[in-house]
């Protein structure tokens, strides 16, 4: 984590629309193990614009289906200062500005790749452990080379793909994000998730091979790099978090457990997401991930508004969502948790809620 970060608290406590269909992380994933079956891997090469490797011109865009996606849970404005009262807010804003562009507390950390002419949007691969490992990459349309940009991962629920997740599963990602920081959506090796037997430790290389990639052909801004995940995705979000604190700003695991604890790196902000019937990744699975990050960010037990408050609203309301700002942590990584009763896979709240991109976002903004 790198240090120098304003202490900033911020809380949205906002009721979301209906949702129009599952935004779950897809396949019912629940074991933290599962079936280390191989999956097959396309050909792409570093000038296609799509998962399956059909030849693309477009050089500073994302494919047309998540250009397309919008996030319908908005979500209220992150504020700056004194802890809040977690008063309940009725309009929803989702006015963002572009880090990238503005000055905020912490200097942007251009990274090697910074000067190189047309880098290359959509599908690319690359080899890891004799295995072709496939990611997308999304650049914003008006891509500056000497702009440091922040660089955000989002990773997939089991029996899904990096494609699943840019295009919907990983719901307002790529809406929220694509016009200012460059977005990353890998697709997992050694099996369909990433965080079971024969998954873990490949994908972990993996995530090492693109990121280094990335700071070392793109204009990263190498001071905001955050990881976000779905369910499988989400298990591994927290596995990065623990061994890549020294890389990683902030985490947002999204029904997600805790599979490591053990030998963490430095510290990383957190905003951790929940659905309050979650069958496949029970709630409280989620609430120990959330405990064990705001222990490890010196954060105390009182959150703006109570936790009490928060899951009282939730329950009250069918497709709602509130959140709560721990206190206390230390500079430069807060610690969020938010529950929701969106309807996500198979009609459970497990998923990837609509307000989890544009929520998502406004953390990484107020760091």
């Amino acid at each position: 984590m790198i240090l120098g970060l304003r202490d900033l608290w911020w809380v949205g406590w906002l009721a979301v629309g209906a949702i129009g269909g599952c935004s779950g992380g897809g396949g019912g994933d629940t074991d933290a193990t599962g079936v280390a079956t191989t999956t097959g891997t396309t050909d792409a090469s570093t000038s296609t614009g799509g998962p399956t490797g059909e030849a693309s011109t477009t050089t500073g865009g994302t494919t047309a289906a998540a250009s397309t996606s919008t996030d319908a849970g908005t979500t209220g404005a992150p504020t700056t200062g004194e802890p809040t009262t977690g008063e309940p807010t009725t309009e929803a804003s989702t006015t963002t500005t572009d880090p990238s562009t503005t000055t905020g507390p912490i200097e942007p950390v251009g990274s090697a790749g910074c000067g190189a002419m047309n880098p290359s949007s959509g599908a690319h691969k690359i080899s890891v452990q004799g295995q072709s490992g496939q990611y997308i990459v999304s650049l914003p349309p008006n891509y500056d080379p000497n702009t440091p940009y922040p660089l955000g991962f989002a990773f997939h629920g089991r029996n899904r793909t990096g494609p699943n997740c840019q295009d919907g599963d990983c719901a307002g990602f790529q809406a929220a994000m694509q016009e200012h920081a460059i977005l990353i959506y890998m697709t997992s090796l050694g099996g369909t998730g990433w965080e079971g037997d024969g998954e873990r430790e490949i994908n972990a290389e993996f995530f090492t091979a693109v990121l280094d990639r990335m700071v070392g052909e793109y204009c990263v801004d190498e001071a905001r790099v955050f990881a976000a995940g779905t369910s499988s995705g989400a298990h591994f979000v927290n596995i990065l978090g623990c061994r890549f604190g020294d890389r990683l700003l902030a985490i947002a695991p999204v029904a997600g457990y805790l599979p490591e604890k053990d030998g963490c790196v430095d510290k990383v902000a957190a905003l951790v997401i929940h659905g309050i019937a979650d069958v496949h990744v029970p709630f409280d699975n989620g609430e120990q991930a959330r405990d064990f990050w705001r222990e490890r960010d010196g954060c105390g037990e009182d959150t703006v508004p109570t936790i009490a408050e928060v899951h009282a609203a939730v329950e009250a309301e069918p497709e709602s969502h509130a959140c709560a700002a721990y206190q206390g942590c230390d500079p430069g990584a807060p610690v969020v948790w938010c529950e929701h009763s969106e309807g996500g896979y198979d009609d459970t709240t497990h998923g990837w809620p609509l307000f989890g991109g544009q929520r998502i976002w406004e953390f990484v903004q107020g760091l």
